[in-house]
């Protein structure tokens, strides 16, 4: 994946200074809706009011943007398979009380979102004990390696949650837009389908 030099979180604009604080990280995927919501709202970075719910838009300007949104969906959807039929197995049907991913998303069309930004951006909400899991992580997936790809993106997997990355190029091979999902490990191969698919049709 390209990796360029920038600024974090922080460089979305001076008008958010709470972005300079970090919280415990209890509203992580595995949590119930309600204690999601709750940690969003009292997060100093998110500030979620409470009719927001479970997405968050911030932005100083319309060219630098900043996106949070949990999901009790996995990658995909809940799609039907062979393996893992979702429904008709009463034991595992879908469960939508439960958080399955969170993802935040950085645009900046004034200066190329970075790997750097999104790794300091996770450090930032979640704190160091997932900012270690996200660093220790092994890589299981990958896409978009041909520098003239718009899209370039992988999947790691860590001791706690996994990580998708993604970064996306403009027409002058800008990275402008920069997106990192945080989810349940047991969705890794639903992800890596997902992606699969999309590459299929690309």
């Amino acid at each position: 994946m390209k990796k360029h030099i920038g600024l974090g979180l922080l460089a979305l604009g001076a008008s958010f200074p709470c972005w300079l604080s970090a919280t415990p990280s209890y509203g992580l995927p595995g949590h119930s809706v309600n204690e999601v919501k709750t940690w969003m709202q009292g997060h100093p970075t998110l500030r979620a009011d409470s009719r927001e719910g479970l997405r968050v838009h911030r932005a100083d300007i319309p060219s630098r943007r900043f996106t949070f949104q949990a999901s009790v969906f996995p990658v995909g959807g809940f799609q039907r398979s062979e393996e893992d039929d979702l429904w008709t197995s009463s034991s595992r049907r879908r469960d939508l009380t439960t958080v399955r991913r969170e993802e935040f998303i950085l645009v900046n069309y004034d200066e190329q979102v970075t790997l750097a930004n999104l790794e300091e951006s996770l450090r930032t909400l979640y704190g160091p004990d997932i900012y270690a899991d996200y660093r220790r992580a092994q890589t299981v997936y990958g896409y978009g390696a041909d520098v003239s790809t718009a899209i370039q993106g992988e999947v790691r997997l860590g001791q706690v949650y996994a990580y998708w990355v993604e970064l996306t190029s403009d027409a002058n091979g800008l990275t402008t837009v920069g997106k990192l999902n945080v989810l349940l490990p047991e969705d890794v191969d639903r992800l890596q389908n997902h992606l699969q698919r999309q590459e299929s049709v690309r």
